[in-house]
């Protein structure tokens, strides 16, 4: 499993290194647009195909240190057995959509590469392809999680406080 967190740590390093490049994008554009009267070409298209992909890009890491958005309020008064179950009944859940948003992404995405789909006209063409792609892997890394921490919850390896994998033992 430490190959899987340090690709999911990996991957969101990029989808960092990523934000950044788009913060400069939108400056470069917000300045062009001021100080010389024309805008960066393309940049609605970029932004638009980047936002997808570097949430994307960040969701498997978000499951392993248990950061997905849930609430306690249930779990808080069930026993550590139902606890369990709850948390067990989640990754199911977690693991059946991504699993579903890849089989049902794969399909468009080889359409895009067979009809060269882009988005933009003019100066700038983003080809879709490459986003779509993105998705379809991302989202089995994300439902390859889910199931890494279904495993690692029954085998008594989750900290219960934030949902994710527990820190190693260091015996």
């Amino acid at each position: 499993m430490s190959i899987q967190i340090a690709l999911a740590r990996a991957i969101h390093v990029v989808s960092s290194i990523w934000v950044f490049l788009l913060a400069g994008l939108i400056i470069a554009d917000v300045l062009g647009r001021t100080l010389f009267l024309h805008p960066v070409e393309g940049t609605k298209e970029i932004l638009q195909n980047s936002v997808i992909a570097v949430s994307f890009l960040q969701l498997p890491l978000a499951i392993y240190s248990g950061s997905m958005l849930r609430t306690t309020m249930l779990a808080d008064a069930l026993p550590p057995l139902g606890r369990c179950l709850l948390r067990s009944f989640a990754c199911l859940l977690g693991l059946g959509l991504f699993a579903a948003l890849a089989h049902a992404s794969f399909p468009s995405a080889m359409s895009a590469v067979r009809l060269g789909e882009y988005e933009g006209e003019g100066a700038l063409r983003i080809y879709t392809w490459p986003v779509r792609f993105l998705i379809v892997a991302t989202s089995l890394l994300a439902a390859l999680a889910y199931l890494s921490l279904l495993v690692a919850d029954w085998r008594g390896r989750i900290d219960e406080t934030k949902g994710g994998l527990a820190a190693p033992d260091p015996r």
